[in-house]
């Protein structure tokens, strides 16, 4: 079987070309950035490119293939432009969507519970949905055959399933836990959510690859049990065979300083959202959808401090951590974090404040220019058409 990955090198993609490869299938990898790490030892086939150039997607698919696999939509405009190139091309398609098109909060979320897209509040997953219907309601005009994948809390060898974490694939969350720097935390300690370790989204993935029973569906993937962030922080304390130091707020309170983050927080990782995953088992009986969460969090970890992005710290997620540690400390409610904050920020250097300062008054203008686009377009718009 002939398989091209777009965005093949990234967590999700890399998953799929690793379990595609395993079962002895024919995979190619498309990205614009070279291959590293265990994906370039893949006995895979790379090209390196834009997947967003139209005339080097036309190239590259006219050699034909089984199945495309697509992890780089993220609108219906792009899904329409791709579907008219793969068009007589492959043989199936595979669309990497997301579970943020259900309404979150969510319990025991079904593939068969509808949705109103008015419900969904959160532009990503609004504009992935709006794709799905796209590829759905031109069904008939298509050569292939096509399934979506939802993946919820994907996480292993680069990535940490935690809510505020540090965004750059490095270990600086495990050293601010080592370093006893306190780690704020936007998350209810108790709530519930799905996640799914990479090595079983891969090999879930895998069983769907030309399987015609998976025509026209869409299927979420995720692991058995559902876990609290207490459940993710304890197996990473037990790794690193320390307690950290857990700073509780509001997530209102991020929305000062990362509207991106803020949002990640509030529609995806702070509420209650678990998953039914009764129908991708059902058609993938012989892959195992549950993983010991100590182990592959050990594993993770391990696979962050070894790489060598390990070595360049995630300054945003340290300053945004550091910066909101020294404002925000007096609507911190329990009185001995307080002052175990206090005393954190107490120790900083005039130079570090500083940079903390700089960094506040650089995000404050961005966000006032991000602010201003609106209404500078909406002029732009009057101006052209009167």
């Amino acid at each position: 079987m002939k398989i091209l990955i777009t965005g093949g090198t990234g967590l999700i993609g890399g998953a799929i070309a690793e379990a595609a490869v395993r079962k002895g299938h024919e995979v190619w990898i498309l990205s614009r950035k070279e291959p590293s790490g265990k994906i370039s030892g893949l006995d895979a086939h790379f090209i390196c490119g834009d997947w967003y150039d139209d005339r080097f997607v036309e190239s590259t698919v006219s050699q034909d293939y089984d199945v495309v696999v697509d992890t780089l939509i993220f609108n219906e405009n792009q899904m329409e432009r791709t579907i008219r190139i793969i068009n007589g091309h492959c043989r199936q398609f595979l669309y990497i969507s997301t579970d943020s098109v259900y309404p979150h909060p969510g319990k025991d979320v079904s593939e068969n519970d509808e949705i109103d897209i008015n419900d969904i509040k959160w532009k990503y997953g609004y504009d992935k949905l709006k794709a799905e219907r796209y590829l759905e309601s031109h069904e008939q005009e298509l050569s292939f055959f096509w399934t979506v994948i939802r993946p919820t809390v994907t996480f292993g060898d680069t990535r940490l399933p935690a809510g505020f974490v540090s965004k750059r694939n490095t270990y600086t969350l495990a050293e601010r836990i080592l370093n006893n720097k306190p780690v704020i935390r936007f998350d209810d300690p108790a709530t519930k959510h799905a996640l799914c370790h990479v090595s079983v989204f891969g090999e879930a993935v895998s069983c769907l690859l030309m399987n015609e029973a998976a025509a026209g569906h869409c299927y979420h993937i995720s692991d058995n049990k559902s876990y609290t962030y207490d459940d993710i922080f304890r197996s990473i304390e037990k790794t690193l065979g320390t307690k950290g130091i857990y700073v509780h707020l509001p997530s209102d309170v991020l929305h000062r300083y990362n509207r991106v983050l803020y949002e990640d927080m509030i529609y995806d990782k702070v509420p209650e959202f678990t998953l039914d995953n009764s129908l991708i088992r059902e058609i993938c009986p012989d892959v195992e959808f549950s993983v010991d969460i100590d182990a592959v969090i050990a594993e993770t970890l391990q696979n962050l401090k070894s790489t060598k992005s390990a070595v360049i710290q995630d300054q945003e997620y340290d300053v945004i951590s550091d910066l909101i540690l020294l404002n925000e400390a007096d609507i911190i409610s329990d009185t001995n974090m307080k002052n175990e904050v206090a005393a954190y920020t107490g120790r900083m250097t005039n130079e570090q404040k500083r940079t903390l300062k700089a960094y506040e008054s650089q995000n404050k203008r961005a966000r006032f220019r991000e602010k201003m686009k609106k209404p500078l377009r909406s002029l732009k718009h009057k101006l052209i058409k009167g």
